[in-house]
Formats: C-alpha cells, sequence, structure tokens
C-alpha cells in the first residue's frame, strides 16, 4: 500500500506554498497527498493579498474525509490561519499522537511579504499544537516569535524535536540543526545565492513528512529532505532572477529521493 500523508495547511493559488505544493512534493516522493485546506489564501510571488478562513464544518468534513478512506502514516501542518483552528485542529489531532509522526511548520509570515500571524495565533500554537508535534520546523524568525529563540522552551512544550533551520542565517554554510532531549545533528549545505524563495520552508516540512511516512528515522529524514531541497535551490541558483521572490521548481525533470 502506498503511505498517505496529512497535509493540513493553505491554499495557494500561486502553486508555490501550502497545501497545493505540499501535495506535489509528497507525490515526488511516491506517495498520496491527502490535502485539507484550513485557509484560503490570495497569494503569489508579488504578495501576500488576502487570508480566507475556511468554515470550521468544511474543513473539518474534509479532515474526516481524508482520514476515513484508510491509514495515515504521517502528518503535516502549515498554515492555519487563526487561533481558533490551531486549537480545533489540535483536539482532532490528539488521536493521532505517539501513533504517525506529527511534523508542524509553523508559518507565521509570507516570504513576499503581506502576512504575518497574530499574538493570538502565537500563543495558540504553544498552548494547543506544539505540545503535540514529534517534529517542529521553525526558521530563525518563527523561533524567535514562538520561543525567543530558545529551542529548548519549544522541547519543554512537548515537542518531541525541533528541526532549526539555517537558511536566514549568513556565512558561507546553511547549517539546519535538529535538537531533541538527548541529542543533536547538524546538517551542513553550502548556502546559495537564490535570494528569496517562495514556498521552502513548506517543501522541506512536506518532504521529511514523506520520509517519515515511510519509515525513515528522524535524523536521516530530516538529511534526506535537506539534500532533496537543495538540489532544487541549487538548480534555482543558476536560474536568471528578475528580483522577486521565486518559487521552487518542481516542474522539473525527476529528482532523485533516497527513501532509505
Amino acid at each position: 500500500m502506498t503511505a498517505r500523508v496529512l497535509l493540513l495547511g493553505g491554499f495557494d493559488p500561486s502553486g508555490g506554498a501550502g497545501v497545493t505544493a505540499d501535495a506535489t512534493v509528497v507525490s515526488m516522493h511516491g506517495l498520496q497527498p491527502l490535502p485539507v485546506a484550513l485557509a484560503l489564501t490570495a497569494q503569489n510571488r508579488h504578495g501576500f493579498r488576502a487570508c480566507y478562513a475556511v468554515p470550521e464544518e468544511q474543513w473539518l468534513a474534509m479532515f474526516a474525509a481524508a482520514i476515513g478512506e484508510g491509514p495515515v502514516h504521517s502528518i503535516k501542518t502549515g498554515l492555519l490561519g487563526s487561533a481558533r483552528a490551531i486549537e480545533l485542529l489540535a483536539r482532532h489531532l490528539r488521536p493521532f499522537v505517539g501513533q504517525v509522526p506529527i511534523v508542524v511548520d509553523p508559518v507565521l509570515s509570507a516570504t513576499a511579504g503581506g502576512y504575518a500571524a497574530a499574538a493570538e495565533v502565537l500563543a495558540a500554537y504553544r498552548e494547543h499544537l506544539l505540545p503535540l508535534a514529534s517534529l517542529c520546523v521553525p526558521n530563525e524568525p518563527e523561533l524567535h516569535a514562538l520561543a525567543a529563540g530558545d529551542v529548548d522552551a519549544l522541547l519543554a512544550l512537548g515537542c518531541g524535536a525541533v528541526l532549526h533551520k539555517g537558511g536566514h542565517g549568513d556565512g558561507a554554510l546553511a547549517i539546519d540543526t535538529l535538537h531533541t532531549a538527548r541529542e543533536r545533528h547538524s546538517f551542513e549545505r553550502p548556502r546559495l545565492a537564490t535570494g528569496p524563495v517562495h514556498g521552502t520552508g513548506c517543501a522541506l516540512a512536506s518532504a521529511i513528512a514523506a520520509h517519515l511516512a515511510n519509515g525513515q528515522p528522524l535524523p536521516s529524514a530530516c538529511r534526506d529532505a535537506g539534500d532533496w531541497l537543495a538540489n532544487l535551490l541549487a538548480e534555482l541558483a543558476r536560474a536568471p532572477s528578475d528580483g522577486l521572490p521565486r518559487s521552487l521548481p518542481f516542474a522539473s525533470p525527476c529528482r532523485q529521493t533516497s527513501m532509505r
């Protein structure tokens, strides 16, 4: 049976981020995506214009339909839109804790600008969703917003692990660091001159969820997903840029992925 990944987040009509990109990434890794939109966005690489909440009864019906079709092998969350949606989603994810990996990508802003999560959204993440996460994947601004830059504070909330992404840093290397209560793993890759890229966080978290759904251990899932994303970014770095945030080249010829 093909492993199934439940994808919960915002719908991006440009295809570069959100459950649109999540489903593409999961499919590229040979798994079945189960996308459920909790928010609808009007965005593209020129900017984030609006976010509209999907009515609760609608996304809950989609959620029930997705999980009612068969087993789920991993779960990934992205843009959730509101504190209420985060609280309600957490309530419905609790039965999965300890059964399947839950990857939380705390989307708090948009690469092209125009969106910033409200304080109540941050509080809802800390109170309701992060305690359920097998893995949280914050970038530097997200880690600062959620925990004043302190990875241990996220672990103390109940996160099983935190992958602190290094894409917002500087220096010759981009270093992602995986933290658990017992160990730390660092993944170093050359920093690429791509300029701003739309949807990298969504793509990385979805690729990790795909590897986890296939039973891969967390450290190697993070490593292989990061290597896969780095290959896409290297291709983008070789292409000319118009100065606007760019989307990942999902439509390029088939990429090799390692599902060890």
